[in-house]
């Protein structure tokens, strides 16, 4: 399929790549810093990584018997560790970033759609982790009920 004759990539004698010339072309604008926090208030970030704490102390707790599903579990650990570490690593520069100016405007969250209110921005962030943990307390709930 990519090396159809019907696709347009084939037919690239037909494309001209100049560049335009305009004067819109030849303005300067102004490199925006890096936005490191996203706005995020601390309570989400808190959230996520105790959600993933109990979802790993479940996963402990249900399968902690067997030593190569705690090695497993380990190893997941480390991956989080590492997410999470970067982000705090990344957030914990010195720079221009510093002193960006806050998404939140009159208790809404400022994205690219339109203002989000903060359950909205809470829910959508937390949902996959808050499962995550539920899973991790159902696993342990199973393990020793049937115990």
């Amino acid at each position: 399929m990519l090396l159809d004759e019907n696709n347009m990539a084939v037919h690239s004698d037909n494309f001209h790549f100049e560049p335009a010339r305009s004067e819109a072309a030849t303005k300067v604008v102004r490199v925006q810093p890096e936005a490191r926090t996203f706005g995020i208030p601390t309570i989400i970030w808190g959230s996520m990584v105790a959600s993933y704490a109990l979802f790993f102390l479940g996963l402990v707790a249900g399968t902690g018997h067997d030593g190569r599903a705690l090695f497993m579990i380990a190893i997941s650990m480390l991956y989080a560790v590492m997410y999470f570490g970067t982000a705090f690593a990344l957030n914990s520069l010195s720079g221009s970033g510093r002193n960006e100016k806050s998404q939140w405007i009159k208790g809404k969250f400022d994205t690219f759609t339109g203002r989000m209110s903060f359950s909205a921005v809470y829910g959508q962030m937390l949902v996959v982790p808050i499962v995550f943990a539920l899973f991790g307390l159902g696993i342990a709930i199973i393990r020793f009920a049937v115990m």
